[in-house]
């Protein structure tokens, strides 16, 4: 699930540099005297560096071979995302409002023209008159979204917002091209070569590409059912008379998962006698949701988890990021021949297969 007119929460990213030099220097308000930190947000804000903060004023002088994307952070709270790319940077703004801002270097302005521009089009999405207005302003998003990917490849600030935003869309084979058209210090972003392995891996589960000789087979997995008895991917593959199984991720407190059920459980009922299996892991942390959800919406089929969210093996095997996400099995061979078969694509998919 994602929030469409969520502000972007930027990760760490890097560009590689010869003797690189960085320069923050502070002058804001709303502050306390004491103590300012670098932190990073991605590793569970792990201090880097700090320096003293009075009347507002401070400086940090970073000398790294690689720049990074820190969350400036006082004792209480963070007070803004900073990129310390090579050259000076200046913060200057009140705390106090949420005002403060980076300038100075490319990423850093790239980074706050899109803020600016993104909180107006969130107050003009809140002042919508109606539902035709805000499908209006919705496509005129993602055509925002899409011009500054396009304004800001040549910076890490763009590459970065090309990764979070077509992850979700592009296959890996598509993600993979894209990177790899990138000038040979863009393709040294730790972000780009963290993106790459990522398709490599996602690439191992994704319907074969066009042209592609490699084939994709499932990964095994094996965890317990509503019973805590454990069950395998593998034993529901391999059952006897089982032609297709539908790996499908979801929870019971993912809508869009909820909306798919109505979907699933006709195919389920048009085609298990045909051939066709589920095997469900579920993202729920309680037991008690989980299986409610799974009595509520009388899902037959096989049922798993390990109450533990994403942090689930199978997620990372699978490169599962958002949910609902599932993945067609041929069990006469293993290989996964879909992915992600929505609404009445997994109907559509099974009548050409089990007909």
């Amino acid at each position: 699930m994602r929030k469409i007119f969520a502000i972007l929460a930027v990760a760490a990213v890097a560009v590689s540099c010869n003797n690189h030099r960085t320069v923050i220097s502070g002058d804001i308000l709303g502050v306390e005297d004491g103590t300012i930190y670098l932190t990073e947000p991605v590793r569970n804000g792990a201090v880097v560096d700090s320096t003293t903060i009075e009347s507002g004023k401070f400086v940090f002088n970073i000398d790294e071979p690689q720049a990074q994307f820190y969350a400036l952070k006082s004792a209480d709270e963070t007070i803004l995302g900073v990129y310390t790319e090579d050259g000076h940077i200046t913060i200057s703004g009140n705390a106090a409002s949420s005002s403060v801002v980076a300038t100075g270097t490319p990423a850093n302005e790239a980074y706050n023209k899109f803020n600016e521009d993104m909180t107006l089009f969130n107050q003009r999405y809140a002042q919508a008159a109606d539902d035709q207005e805000r499908e209006a302003l919705i496509k005129e998003y993602y055509a925002f979204i899409d011009k500054a990917i396009e304004d800001n490849m040549t910076n890490i600030f763009g590459v970065h917002m090309f990764i979070q935003n077509k992850g979700y869309e592009l296959s890996a084979a598509e993600m993979t091209a894209k990177l790899n058209e990138l000038s040979e210090p863009m393709k040294a972003l730790p972000i780009v070569t963290e993106a790459l392995d990522k398709a490599a891996r996602k690439m191992k589960t994704e319907p074969r590409a066009e042209g592609s000789q490699f084939v994709p087979v499932y990964i095994n997995i094996e965890q317990p059912n509503v019973d805590g008895t454990p069950v395998s991917l593998q034993s529901v593959v391999e059952t006897k008379g089982n032609k297709y199984v539908l790996l499908d991720f979801w929870a019971s407190w993912c809508g869009p998962c909820m909306g798919e059920m109505p979907y699933l459980k006709e195919a389920y009922a048009k085609y298990h006698k045909k051939g066709f299996e589920i095997y469900g892991v579920s993202f729920d942390r309680k037991a008690e949701a989980w299986k409610a959800a799974i009595a509520k919406q009388n899902m037959k089929w096989v049922n798993v988890s390990i109450l533990q969210s994403f942090n689930n093996p199978a997620a990372e095997e699978y490169v599962v990021e958002s949910i609902p996400t599932n993945f067609l099995i041929d069990c006469s061979n293993g290989e996964i021949i879909a992915k992600n078969l929505r609404g009445e694509a997994v109907l559509e998919k099974l009548a050409q297969l089990l007909q």
